[in-house]
């Protein structure tokens, strides 16, 4: 078998964090902690959680729940840049190849038949009314058994017995209905999970991609081809670089134990459900593995590892849309306190002036998408200041507010009508002042930039009228108060006045 050299490390989940370190975005506890009590540690903390001794177990928290963690995980350092990267990448496939078993790290250590105890995995409560301990960080890897189409989701998995975790297969998925044509059939369907594992197979777990192999699709994210190995079980292919995979499959008995309930993304819970039982087959793992949660089901969706994860989609969806449209962007931000999927806010481009309607109905036929902030170019998108003064001095809600009623909402929207129909809205943040001249103008820190031209206030208010700082600029002074007794002389001689805008004038006379 001719495989291509690969660093079986570079997208190491225990790299990631090694890299999280030098950049100071890891808290460390050495000390040891139950399980039950991680979950609440992990959540107060701004920074990635690395646990040393967490029930005996090593266990890092929240890797990609910043903007900034997620940008390292992409290679950047422009926190802004993110959108334009993944859309870069998708644009550049890369093709999974497999490798030898010997040489997949994630094999080092094989447990099947009876040396399967999920007992010696870290389930653990993440919320005060979870129906049971669960592992969050599960990517599962699956084969269509008719058409051959490779998948990769996420899923939760909740501990029934030694041998066996349930998942919630309620949303619908290809995974889900992949599952129900095998009941169907009366077939078992085969999945295998990855459990720790770097935050752009996450990225990649959360789009929906009909026409990409989606095996393929976790290198082309990771800008480098994924290297997969045959399970140990049931031969199906997985991450080889991993730190842990679960291999076994869903019963063919189909939707039947109780499931849940689980803290679900906005903050809120789901219901109790019915969903399939899993038998594990096979455990493997790293020698050293490095075990991982996510915080999900958190009221501070800014630390949510998926509210990052479906912000940079959402931005790039947002970028594509508004191309199509034909309305140039400054800047984009799908907002991480939102869930990453609710609200988005655009500054438009000098040249897209007047377009911000158009890029509010365009925008809000996006799923998901609830609210839209449009603004103008002088305005972080980034910044909740910047935000909320456009809020407070450029929006009339009877001028500048914009409905869309009877839109489908998601499943898990709460503020749905029992119709599952809901309001959205576009807020218009650009349109301008009523009044004009100064009074339309934004403050900001004088700029001096001293390029003497002239020798005296006369000589430069001839040639045409200035404001005060730049008289201080073509007269080459970074102080102004000399000038002022210059203009006071010469307002005594009657010689300058003031423009309705606050310019220093030469009176007509004298210019």
């Amino acid at each position: 078998m001719t495989v291509p050299l690969v660093d079986l490390d570079k997208f190491r989940l225990r790299r990631f964090v090694d890299r999280l370190q030098e950049l100071d975005e890891v808290e460390i506890h050495p000390e040891p902690v139950d399980l039950a009590d991680i979950s609440a540690i992990i959540e107060a903390s701004p920074k990635a959680t690395l646990f040393k001794n967490a029930g005996r177990f090593e266990i890092v928290g929240a890797v990609g729940g910043s903007r900034r963690r997620l940008a390292a995980a992409f290679g950047l350092s422009d926190l802004r840049a993110l959108a334009t990267e993944y859309t870069r990448r998708m644009q550049n496939p890369q093709k999974a190849f497999e490798i030898p078993q010997g040489e997949a790290p994630v094999q080092q250590v094989v447990l099947t038949g009876d040396a399967i105890d999920l007992m010696r995995l870290p389930f653990h409560v993440q919320h005060q009314y979870d129906g049971a301990p669960y592992i969050s960080s599960a990517i599962d890897y699956s084969v269509d058994p008719v058409t051959g189409r490779r998948n990769v989701g996420c899923r939760r998995l909740m501990l029934r017995s030694r041998t066996t975790m349930r998942s919630n297969l309620t949303q619908m998925s290809d995974l889900r209905r992949m599952f129900l044509e095998s009941v169907a059939r009366g077939e078992h369907l085969p999945v295998n999970f990855a459990i720790g594992s770097h935050p752009l197979d996450f990225v990649t777990a959360s789009v929906r991609a009909s026409a990409l192999d989606e095996f393929d699709l976790v290198g082309t994210i990771r800008g480098a081809p994924l290297p997969m190995v045959r399970a140990v079980s049931n031969g199906m292919l997985v991450p080889a670089d991993a730190e842990l995979i679960v291999e076994g499959y869903f019963d063919k008995a189909g939707y039947s134990e109780q499931e849940g309930p689980y803290g679900e993304f906005l903050g809120y819970y789901g219901p109790v459900h019915v969903d399939p039982v899993y038998h594990v087959t096979a455990i493997t793992m790293r020698k050293d593995v490095l075990h991982q949660t996510v915080l999900h089901g958190t009221r501070r969706l800014a630390r949510a590892e998926h509210s990052h994860q479906s912000g940079v989609i959402i931005e790039a969806r947002i970028m594509q849309v508004l191309k199509e449209a034909g309305i140039a962007a400054a800047a984009i931000y799908a907002v991480a306190s939102a869930g990453g999927l609710m609200h988005a806010r655009v500054a438009l481009a000098r040249g897209a002036q007047g377009r911000a309607r158009d890029a509010i109905k365009a925008l809000l036929a996006i799923p998901f998408l609830r609210h839209v902030y449009v603004v103008d170019e002088d305005i972080d998108v980034f910044s909740d200041d910047d935000i909320e003064w456009a809020m407070a001095n450029r929006f009339r809600a009877d001028q500048d507010l914009v409905l869309v009623p009877g839109q489908m909402a998601f499943l898990m929207d709460v503020m749905a009508g029992a119709d599952r129909l809901t309001t959205k809205a576009g807020f218009d943040l650009t349109a301008p002042l009523a009044k004009d001249g100064i009074e339309a103008r934004v403050v900001s820190p004088p700029r001096i930039e001293p390029a003497p031209r002239f020798q005296t206030v006369e000589q430069a208010l001839g040639a045409r009228p200035m404001y005060f700082t730049e008289l201080m600029s073509t007269l080459g002074s970074k102080d102004g108060r000399e000038l002022i007794l210059a203009l006071d002389e010469l307002r005594e001689k009657g010689r300058v006045t003031r423009g309705q805008d606050g310019e220093w004038v030469l009176t007509k006379e004298h210019a």
